[in-house]
């Protein structure tokens, strides 16, 4: 008796819990029961305990499963179609500790900003800019999967962001990149850069030719 008021209210949404559930069916056993069923009819999906969704679609579910967060990496940068190849897994940065839940890898970020408002699915989520997923995706991503997307960024947004993240290494790497794709950039980050070599590509070996002007190891 409860199935289509249940399947009319939470289509509205795209995750919800057992306790909204049970605001409507007002007895947490059966609530439970009822749900049970309804994921064995497929009229719903669990996600994980005490959370789920009618939707099959992991980016719309991403930034409504936990919160605060933002899709992000090669998720945003594929949903630009600024890179070439198509995430099977969803990348979104919250400021809680990384976990991944099912093919949804939220991992922890100190650097929460520049993300904007979108409408996906008729829903609005909240997505990295191409700045920002660029910046995200450092020890995410191989360089190799997003470095195609660096060449339709807007260069003062990316030295905006670097600014305020005021971080060497990202300033290192994405520097060096921005140059290798024919940005002239050096004399607006050089003042936040050390000359401390580190790896070009935090996911590989510590091996390659030694770049002295960003300080980092070619190891792409």
């Amino acid at each position: 008796m409860y199935d289509s008021n249940v399947l009319e209210k939470f289509s509205k949404i795209p995750v919800f819990s057992l306790s909204d559930v049970n605001q409507i069916i007002s007895n947490r056993e059966y609530t439970k029961k009822f749900l049970k069923r309804m994921c064995e009819e497929e009229k719903i999906k669990k996600i994980k305990k005490n959370k789920y969704t009618l939707y099959k679609d992991d980016f719309l579910i991403s930034n409504f499963l936990l919160r605060p967060s933002y899709i992000s990496s090669a998720s945003a940068l594929s949903y630009y179609k600024l890179i070439t190849q198509i995430p099977n897994e969803v990348f979104c940065a919250t400021t809680k500790k990384s976990l991944k839940i099912n093919k949804i890898n939220f991992f922890h970020t100190n650097y929460f900003f520049g993300y904007k408002e979108e409408v996906y699915e008729n829903f609005k989520v909240l997505i990295a800019e191409p700045e920002k997923a660029i910046i995200d995706s450092f020890s995410i991503i191989p360089i190799s999967i997003f470095e195609e997307a660096i060449e339709e960024i807007n260069e003062a947004r990316m030295v905006e962001l670097l600014r305020k993240i005021k971080k060497s290494s990202i300033t290192k790497r994405v520097g060096y990149l921005m140059e290798k794709n024919g940005y002239d950039i050096y004399d607006k980050l050089n003042d936040l850069i050390n000359y401390k070599y580190l790896r070009l590509d935090p996911l590989l070996k510590n091996k390659g030719e030694k770049n002295k002007k960003w300080g980092v190891i070619e190891n792409t």
